[in-house]
């Protein structure tokens, strides 16, 4: 009996000593995220921000750099504005700040921007922090002064999506006015070819007969070069030489105007020359002219 009481007290002494060290380990990861170093940052979002609560992890690219402390309606009455609490050792190993900022100071880069993202298809939703383009996304114009630890917001993609869808639902009507267009343009093509093709069948065959005369013709050359004969052929050389003459007189008298257009080519360029001339002598005279009297300055030696 004794052996029984002394194993069932060790067995209680060692589950309370179990109990004990998980309470204290939790006690102390609690203790210690309770003293983590942060700083508050304050956004503003042109949207609704439905399935954001209090508590919502703050990522940047996935990692954790804060959470949600408090989320309320903007000094305007139309943004909402939500504060999020930012661990400095955080922002340190991401080597975006070493402390906690002070007002006054640069608070944060300026191509940060936070966004609205969602946790799959659950309707959670979460800060998403990223630099983004300056000039593709600039921060967004407020009705009121921002604080110092302003960090602006970018639209979520479910946002970009919606104006999207806006637009196109917009420009659906001068869609279907251009389409409308496109198909009278369509119809009165279509109606040129029938036109075109009813015209060209009342021709009575008259482009199957052009077609037949020409492979007539056709045959008529290739009989005519079968039954050729050399005197025939000679008659043609003679022919061809009396045109070669012809020719030859042609390009005796064009070698005569050739030479007079050569003689006014040389004066022209007799003439560009003096241009040249005068103007490495006298630049100026492009802006003012030539002198009244006619004179270019000598060019200095």
């Amino acid at each position: 009996m004794a052996t029984t009481a002394t194993n069932h007290w060790k067995l209680g002494l060692f589950v309370l000593l179990a109990v004990g060290a998980t309470l204290g380990t939790l006690f102390w990861l609690g203790a210690r995220r309770f003293r983590r170093e942060s700083f508050p940052a304050i956004s503003y979002f042109d949207e609704s921000v439905q399935g954001l609560d209090v508590g919502s992890p703050v990522k940047f690219r996935g990692v954790t750099v804060g959470t949600v402390a408090d989320i309320t309606i903007a000094p305007d009455h139309r943004h909402v504005q939500v504060t999020s609490d930012i661990y400095v050792d955080a922002l340190a190993r991401l080597g975006l700040r070493t402390r906690a900022p002070r007002s006054g100071e640069e608070f944060i880069d300026p191509r940060l921007r936070v966004q609205l993202a969602s946790a799959g298809i659950t309707g959670v939703r979460f800060i998403q922090t990223d630099f983004f383009d300056p000039e593709r996304y600039p921060p967004p114009r407020l009705p009121f002064e921002p604080p110092w630890n302003y960090v602006p917001s970018a639209p979520s993609t479910l946002k970009n999506v919606e104006e999207a869808a806006v637009e196109i639902m917009n420009r659906l009507p001068v869609l279907a006015d251009r389409a409308k267009d496109a198909l009278a343009d369509v119809k009165k093509t279509l109606a040129s070819i029938d036109r075109l093709a009813a015209d060209l069948a009342g021709e009575d065959g008259s482009f199957k007969q052009a077609l037949q005369e020409l492979r007539t013709a056709a045959a008529r050359v290739d009989k005519a070069l079968d039954e050729a004969k050399l005197g025939a052929t000679a008659a043609s050389i003679r022919d061809a030489s009396a045109s070669v003459g012809q020719a030859a007189a042609s390009v005796s008298d064009a070698r005569e105007e050739l030479q007079a257009s050569l003689r006014a080519v040389g004066e022209a360029l007799e003439s560009v020359r003096t241009l040249a001339d005068s103007l490495e002598r006298d630049p100026s005279m492009l802006l003012r002219g030539p002198r009244a009297d006619g004179a270019v300055p000598a060019k200095s030696r």
